[in-house]
């Protein structure tokens, strides 16, 4: 993933002075259907502006819904990863999670675990 292909946004969001709590080990994943900020304690999902009729992810409303639906239906099975839907505020060049004002867009807090814990290892 080349930082051109990056909304604006996100390539802020790499500035570990943003988040609430110590970042270690940053890094950024991308799927077809989200980036994942990866900040050491916290895992933060950002859901893609796209339409792949499977799945609509087009507005920004819908990407509110989709993150709260996620909460809503993982924190059944695993309440200690699952943690809230953060807004993102501010504007794309300076971000603010959880901030005051108006949001651009919406991410799924998570508890990061580590990676040998995923399904690929």
């Amino acid at each position: 993933m080349k930082p051109d292909d990056l909304p604006t946004f996100l390539l802020a969001l790499q500035d570990p002075r943003l988040y609430p709590h110590p970042v270690t080990d940053f890094d950024l994943r991308e799927t077809h259907i989200s980036w994942i900020l990866l900040t050491g304690s916290y895992a933060y999902k950002i859901k893609k502006p796209v339409n792949f009729g499977f799945v609509d992810f087009s507005s920004l409303a819908q990407r509110q819904f989709f993150c709260h639906e996620e909460i809503r239906l993982n924190q059944r099975s695993a309440p200690d990863i699952y943690v809230d839907v953060v807004p993102i505020s501010g504007t794309p060049e300076h971000p603010r999670l959880n901030g005051q004002g108006k949001p651009f867009e919406f991410a799924v807090k998570m508890r990061q675990f580590m990676a040998d814990a995923t399904l690929d290892h």
